[in-house]
C-alpha cells in the first residue's frame, strides 16, 4: 500500500502539458489517470485497471482489456509504479504498468502526434519469468450495427448478424457509426462484433495468441478518433500512416534481441524445401526413396532403420529422427488400459531404456498428486502415454544418450517435438521424487536438456542440425540451441481448409523473423493442405510455398498434398522447385508482393480481390509452376493475373 501512495503522490507533482494550442499533443497525470490529447480529442487510461476512456466532442467512448488466465479472464491490477510521460514539440506519450495474474505485466502506452488527429494506444502483455502462451483482447461500447471500411472507389458499408459472433477482416480503417459522426478504428488486426443488439466491437492483439517467453510481450496497437465520417476516418488513417505513427508497425523496433548462436549449415539455409515422413521401416522402401523422397533435400523420419537411412544417403537425402521427451509411453499401463504399443515406439531406438513402467520417478506428478496423463495421448487411445518429470537425471541421460546412438547410426540431425513450455510438475510435494534444483520449474530443466542436446548433436559435426516444433510458434530465445524452429499448422490446419492466420499476422510473422533468418536460422512452415477444397488447393498450396520463400523460410506439407490422388503429380513438381539464393529483398507492385531469386520469381497476393500485376522478370521463359505452361516476359517484364489469396512460383527454364 505504502508503494502505491508513493506512486500517487509522485504523479500528482507532475506538471500539465505543453501549450493551449489544441494541434500540440499534451500529456496529463492525476492521482486517478494518465491523458494523452490533440485536436479536441482526449484518451485517459485509469491507474485502477487499465480502463481506457476517449473522450471526442460527440460522445465518450470505453474500451476495456480482457486477458486470458487458466479457464478465466484476468484484468490489469492497480498500477504500482510512477508513469513515464515523454514530451516533445510534435509527440507526446505515456506509459503505464500494471501487474497482472500469472506472473505478468501489462504495459500501456498512450500517444499522440503534432499534425494526426488521433490517438493510440500500444498494450503490452510482458511474461517475467517463465514462457506460456497467451491471448487478449480490446473491446469498446461501440455497439453499432453498421461498420464502413476502405473500397476501390472509396469507403464502402456493411452490416454485422447480430444473431452471431461477426470477425471482421483485417483493413487499415474502420468506421463504426452512431447518432453524431462514429468512431474511427486504426487496427493492425482483425476485428470483430458480438452477437445481441448491445454486443460490443473488439480488437485482437498481433497475432491474436501466441507463445511468449520471458521478456518478451505479446503486442495490440491501434488508434482511435471520434471523426464525423468514414471518408473522415479514411483520411486519419492515411494521416497516420504518412506520419508513421509506431503504433500502427506490423512489429515493435522495443522487441528483444535474443542470443541467436552460430548459423544453421549452408545446405539447410539452401534447402529451400523439406518434408516429413512418418512411416514405419516396411515403408521406407526403394520404391518410395526413388520416387518421392530423392526430390527433396532433406527428410524428418520417425524410423531408426540403417537400411531405409542408407536408401536416403545413395539418393542424397539427409535425414533427420523425430524425438520426444516431455511424453514417453509406460508400455504396461498402454496396454493394461486397452493401448497397443504402437510401431514408432517399438521401432524408436534405445525406447525400452525409456520405458516409464520401468521409471516411476521421471512421471510427472500433477497439482492434485496424480500421475499427469499426455491430453493429446488420451484423445488418442494411448491411455499409457504420461507427460513426464524434466528434472530427472536419468531421464536426461536417457535422452542424450537416444541423441547420440541416432548420430552414430549416421542420421543428419534430430527433431525435437514438443519443445516449448510443459506442464509443471509437483513429485516432491507429494513424496513421489526428489527434484535436485526445486527452485527450478520443469520447463527450466527441460531448457536445460535441449541446450545439452543441441551440444550433443553438434559434437559430431557442425552439418548436423537440430529442428524444433514448440506447437504454438517460434520461441526467440531458443535459437542459440537449433539451427530450425517449426510453424505446425501455419498457414493451413489440419481441422479446416480455411487460412489459420490473418494477413497481419502472416506479415508479423515474416517480419519478426527475419532477424533470425539474417543470423542463419530457420522458420520452417508445416501448413496441411488436406483439407483444402479442391478447387482451392493449388492456390493454397502456391500462397504458402510464396510466403515460405519471400521471408526466407522452409516449406514443407507433410505429403498432405501428394496424398490427394487429383494433386499428385502437382506436388511432385512442387517439390522439385529450387528457387536459389534471393537476389535482394522482397518488392511490392499494389498489394502484390514479390521476391525475384537465382532461378525464377514467388509472387503472393494476400488481399482477397484478383490483381493484375507487372513486375521485372528478364528475357528468358519461365515456368508457371502448377498451371503447365510457359511464360514470356516482354521487354522484362511480365503481367500476370493473380487470383484472390493466391500466389504464384515462377521457374527459370534451364
Amino acid at each position: 500500500m505504502t508503494r502505491v501512495l508513493l506512486c500517487l503522490a509522485a504523479i500528482a507533482a507532475v506538471s500539465p502539458a505543453l501549450g493551449a494550442d489544441p494541434n500540440t499533443p499534451t500529456v496529463t497525470l492525476t492521482p486517478e489517470a494518465a491523458t494523452v490529447a490533440i485536436a479536441g480529442q482526449k484518451l485517459s487510461a485509469a491507474l485502477a485497471d487499465g480502463k481506457l476512456t476517449l473522450e471526442t466532442p460527440a460522445r465518450p467512448y470505453h474500451l476495456t482489456v480482457s486477458i486470458l488466465h487458466g479457464d478465466g479472464w484476468a484484468t490489469p491490477e492497480r498500477c504500482t509504479r510512477q508513469p513515464r510521460p515523454r514530451r516533445s514539440r510534435d509527440a507526446a506519450q505515456v506509459s503505464i504498468t500494471y501487474p497482472v495474474a500469472g506472473e505478468r505485466e501489462f504495459v500501456v502506452e498512450l500517444a499522440a502526434y503534432r499534425g494526426v488527429p488521433a490517438l493510440f494506444v500500444t498494450s503490452r502483455l510482458v511474461h517475467r519469468k517463465h514462457a506460456a502462451g497467451d491471448y487478449y483482447y480490446w473491446s469498446t461500447d461501440a455497439t453499432s450495427e453498421r461498420y464502413a471500411f476502405p473500397g476501390e472507389g472509396g469507403p464502402r458499408e456493411a452490416t454485422v448478424d447480430l444473431a452471431q459472433w461477426t470477425t471482421l477482416p483485417h483493413h487499415d480503417w474502420l468506421f463504426l457509426p452512431g447518432d453524431q459522426g462514429g468512431l474511427a478504428v486504426l487496427p493492425t488486426n482483425m476485428a470483430g462484433r458480438a452477437p445481441g443488439a448491445e454486443g460490443s466491437f473488439y480488437l485482437h492483439a498481433l497475432p491474436r495468441s501466441t507463445l511468449v517467453g520471458p521478456g518478451d510481450a505479446l503486442r495490440a496497437s491501434f488508434g482511435l478518433a471520434g471523426v464525423e465520417s468514414a471518408a473522415a476516418a479514411a483520411k486519419v488513417s492515411a494521416q497516420a500512416r504518412r506520419r508513421r505513427v509506431p503504433a500502427l508497425a506490423l512489429v515493435s523496433r522495443e522487441a528483444a534481441k535474443p542470443d541467436y548462436g552460430p548459423p544453421a549449415p549452408d545446405w539447410v539455409r539452401n534447402a529451400g524445401v523439406y518434408n516429413l515422413y512418418y512411416r514405419p521401416a516396411a515403408q521406407w522402401t526403394d520404391d518410395v526413396v526413388q520416387e518421392r523422397l530423392r526430390h527433396l533435400p532433406f527428410i524428418v523420419g520417425s524410423t531408426p532403420d540403417k537400411a531405409a537411412l542408407e536408401r536416403c544417403h545413395r539418393a542424397r537425402v539427409r535425414l533427420l529422427h523425430y524425438v520426444i521427451y516431455t511424453c514417453l509411453l509406460d508400455t504396461a499401463m498402454q496396454v493394461r488400459e486397452g493401448g497397443t504399443v504402437y510401431s514408432e515406439w517399438l521401432e524408436s531406438i534405445d525406447h525400452e531404456r525409456r520405458d516409464l513402467k520401468d521409471h516411476p520417478d521421471w512421471v510427472c506428478i500433477g497439482p492434485d498428486g496424480k500421475v499427469q496423463k499426455d491430453a493429446w495421448g488420451q484423445s488418442h487411445g494411448h491411455p499409457g502415454l504420461l507427460n513426464t518429470c524434466l528434472h530427472q537425471p536419468g531421464l536426461q541421460e536417457a535422452a542424450l544418450r537416444q541423441v547420440r546412438l541416432l548420430m552414430e547410426m549416421g542420421f543428419d540431425g534430430v527433431f525435437v517435438d514438443l519443445a516449448g513450455p510443459t506442464v509443471e510438475c509437483y513429485g516432491p510435494k507429494f513424496g513421489k521424487h526428489t527434484h535436485p534444483d526445486p527452485t527450478k520449474t520443469n520447463t527450466e530443466a527441460y531448457a536445460e536438456l535441449l541446450a545439452r542436446i543441441y551440444q550433443t548433436v553438434k559434437r559430431y559435426g557442425r552439418d548436423r542440425v537440430v529442428m524444433q516444433n514448440t506447437c504454438t510458434g517460434v520461441l526467440p530465445g531458443q535459437w542459440r540451441w537449433c539451427d530450425m524452429q517449426m510453424l505446425e499448422a501455419f498457414p493451413f490446419g489440419s481441422e479446416s481448409g480455411e487460412m489459420t492466420a490473418t494477413w497481419p499476422e502472416l506479415q508479423w510473422a515474416g517480419l519478426r523473423h527475419a532477424e533470425a533468418v539474417k543470423h542463419g536460422k530457420l522458420p520452417v512452415l508445416l501448413p496441411y493442405l488436406s483439407k483444402v477444397p479442391e478447387a482451392r488447393v493449388r492456390e493454397a498450396s502456391l500462397f504458402s510455398f510464396a510466403y515460405a520463400h519471400l521471408y526466407g523460410f522452409l516449406w514443407a506439407d507433410a505429403f498432405t498434398l501428394h496424398d490427394r490422388p487429383e494433386a499428385r503429380a502437382f506436388a511432385m513438381e512442387l517439390y522439385r522447385v529450387r528457387l536459389g539464393k534471393p537476389k535482394g529483398a522482397p518488392r511490392t507492385s499494389g498489394t502484390t508482393l514479390y521476391r525475384a531469386f537465382e532461378n525464377g520469381l514467388a509472387l503472393l497476393n494476400p488481399s482477397k480481390q484478383p490483381v493484375t500485376v507487372q513486375v521485372p522478370a528478364g528475357r528468358a521463359p519461365l515456368a508457371d509452376v502448377g498451371y503447365g505452361r510457359a511464360l514470356t516476359p516482354s521487354g522484362g517484364t511480365l503481367t500476370l493475373e493473380l487470383a484472390p489469396e493466391s500466389g504464384r512460383v515462377l521457374l527459370r527454364k534451364p
